[in-house]
């Protein structure tokens, strides 16, 4: 007799399991909406991690100050980029070099020109820029 009682307690009741349902029911309808938007803030976040890696490297990359300095732009990766540089006056910075070549008056011979360089890149809706000012040898 003790063997039947033993097998038919081992399990669940339908109320216990109707319990547990309704409980894990409840837990997901609180967390899905914190699920969701959780991922897309990741989604966010990967787009502008890589939004402001192609960023640095157009600020950073050469331009060519021979020829016409007009706004680059494209789109790689669906990121569309911009990049001005426009010339801009600045007094001459003076390097302490010994193997610098010098004027008569013991200046520095070369010249340097000051440049603005501007870069933004977009993405759905959003967008970063940056700036900076870099200094080229005039040749």
């Amino acid at each position: 007799m003790r063997r039947d009682r033993v097998s038919r307690r081992a399990g669940f009741t339908l109320i216990e399991a109707l319990v547990a349902l309704a409980i894990l029911t409840a837990f997901a309808a609180a967390l899905g909406p914190q699920l969701f938007h959780a991922r897309g803030a990741l989604v966010k976040g990967k787009g502008r991690v890589a939004a402001d890696a192609l960023l640095r490297s157009l600020i950073e990359g050469p331009f060519d100050r021979a020829g016409s300095l007009d706004a680059r732009e494209g789109e790689t990766g669906g990121f569309r980029w911009r990049v001005t540089v426009e010339p801009i006056s600045l007094e001459a910075p003076v390097f302490e070099d010994a193997s610098a070549a010098k004027d008569k008056d013991g200046a520095d011979a070369r010249k340097w020109s000051a440049y603005r360089v501007e870069a933004r890149v977009a993405w759905g809706g959003q967008s970063v820029a940056a700036e900076t000012i870099r200094l080229a040898l005039v040749h």
